[in-house]
């Protein structure tokens, strides 16, 4: 595997964008291929995400064509590539963003995916353009894809790692999961769940009480979800929550 410094994937994406701006997506797809065929380093990936987007003003409609491209290619590290590559359009274009990434995650169809797209357009969404995001995600965690729903949790999860002072915002988030808490599809239980464990990290006294008021109106939530959201709790709020479903 050919180790390149930022420097080199800075010259790689320069190349793909001047392949875009005439619409070779072949030729792109092919000076791609040393990276997007090994297990490269998810950094390295991102910069060339990064990179490439920010490089290609001016050729939204190529640009996106370059993604599609990747994407039907179907490598892990293509979607790491897309991902990164579709948050600097939130800013002039985020409802393309979100369409996009729920193309996307349908098309790959799998874990990684939902997970790779979920921590990078979609959270970057959430952080960014949060009042902006929510409609989306209500909507999102009512589709009819497993994979789309999953990425509710994972973007909460990407969201409660990077805004830690906002827990008006925590509290809106649980609202949103709270409709979907009796959840039995296990990829969609362990997407929302990773979003309660995060949660429950840095705002353990705000999950908590999430917690007690499901429970408190009987809500039949999974062990697996449950399990998941008491994972950061420290053993007196772990040992809080066992009693008290113990009492009810």
């Amino acid at each position: 595997m050919k180790n390149f410094s930022n420097e080199q994937i800075k010259l790689l994406a320069e190349k793909v964008v001047s392949f875009i701006s005439t619409g070779n997506n072949t030729s792109t797809i092919q000076i791609l291929k040393p990276l997007l065929n090994t297990k490269y380093p998810f950094p390295k990936l991102d910069l060339l995400g990064k990179e490439i987007s920010q490089s290609s003003t001016g050729e939204p409609d190529n640009f996106l064509k370059i993604l599609d491209e990747i994407v039907d290619y179907n490598v892990m590290g293509g979607f790491v590539v897309v991902g990164q590559a579709l948050i600097p359009l939130l800013e002039n274009d985020f409802e393309k963003v979100m369409t996009k990434s729920r193309e996307y995650i349908v098309k790959g169809d799998k874990w990684y995916v939902c997970d790779i797209i979920g921590e990078r357009s979609l959270g970057q969404a959430l952080v960014k353009y949060f009042d902006k995001t929510l409609p989306w995600f209500e909507h999102f965690l009512k589709d009819e894809n497993k994979w789309v729903k999953r990425s509710v949790g994972v973007a909460i999860h990407f969201f409660s790692k990077r805004v830690l002072t906002e827990p008006d915002k925590t509290k809106k988030l649980l609202n949103l999961i709270e409709p979907h808490i009796e959840e039995k599809q296990t990829d969609v239980v362990k997407g929302i769940g990773w979003g309660l464990k995060t949660i429950g990290r840095y705002h353990p006294d705000i999950l908590v009480q999430f917690l007690k008021k499901q429970l408190k109106a009987k809500k039949r939530i999974s062990k697996l979800m449950m399990n998941k959201a008491v994972t950061y709790l420290d053993k007196d709020g772990k040992e809080v929550m066992r009693n008290y479903i113990q009492n009810l």
